[in-house]
């Protein structure tokens, strides 16, 4: 009878630690999968992201974080006490990233998607969602190239006097529709960036142009952002 327990015992044994093997396989296959998506997302946001920010150290960490949460999610996903657990320490953890544009958060959710996916055992989920958004960013990048529009940050510098009375209504007749992002005054220097989209590049040469015959000593400068990396 003994023998016969130790024959069985064994026989557990053998299967609960084929059974491990076979997770950690799978679980490394997942992670192979979640790095190879997770790095086509990262070449994805920096071609054809618009942020302003540097892409490429923002989407430096879209690896990783897809990574973390599909060991995450294929720890907890099968046990209650474990999951509990996870919340518990979630509530304490503050995040404190500066997430400047929302296009940043958008990625980021997504690889959190797509780590959801691969860790909950469903790749073909992953694979379809990552088909989708690809489709997505392409067709919104193609119409913004049809509309032959491209975003430009535009950083005009000088003296305080005139400035003010000036260039906003020059920035306003050449550029159209733009968005201010800093201001600064300071011992009677002025900075001003905003970021355009003009009809056509030239517009930024007219208004560079202008502004030096009514400002001569501003300074002047603009960034194609869909080149910046």
């Amino acid at each position: 009878m003994e023998g016969l327990q130790a024959l069985f015992a064994g026989s557990a044994d053998a299967t609960g630690n084929i059974s491990t093997l076979r997770t950690a396989v799978f679980l490394l296959a997942y992670l192979v999968l979640g790095g190879v998506f997770s790095l086509w997302v990262r070449w994805l946001y920096r071609r054809y992201g618009t942020t302003i920010s540097n892409r490429e150290s923002m989407s430096s960490v879209f690896p990783l974080l897809t990574l973390t949460v599909i060991v995450v999610i294929f720890v907890v996903k099968d046990s209650l006490a474990l999951s509990l657990g996870l919340v518990g320490a979630l509530s304490i953890v503050r995040f404190r990233a500066a997430i400047k544009e929302p296009e940043e958060l958008i990625y980021l959710f997504f690889c959190i998607a797509m780590g959801l996916a691969l860790g909950a055992e469903r790749p073909l989920t992953a694979l379809a969602g990552l088909a989708g958004f690809t489709v997505f960013v392409l067709l919104r990048h193609r119409r913004a190239a049809g509309n032959g529009r491209r975003h430009h940050l535009l950083t005009i510098s000088g003296g305080a006097e005139g400035f003010l009375d000036t260039v906003p209504a020059l920035v306003e007749e050449h550029l159209g529709r733009h968005k201010l992002q800093r201001f600064d005054l300071e011992d009677g220097q002025v900075e001003l960036r905003v970021i355009a989209s003009p009809a056509a590049s030239e517009e930024m040469l007219r208004l560079a142009g202008v502004l030096r015959e009514r400002l001569p000593d501003c300074r002047v400068s603009f960034v194609n952002l869909e080149t910046l990396l």
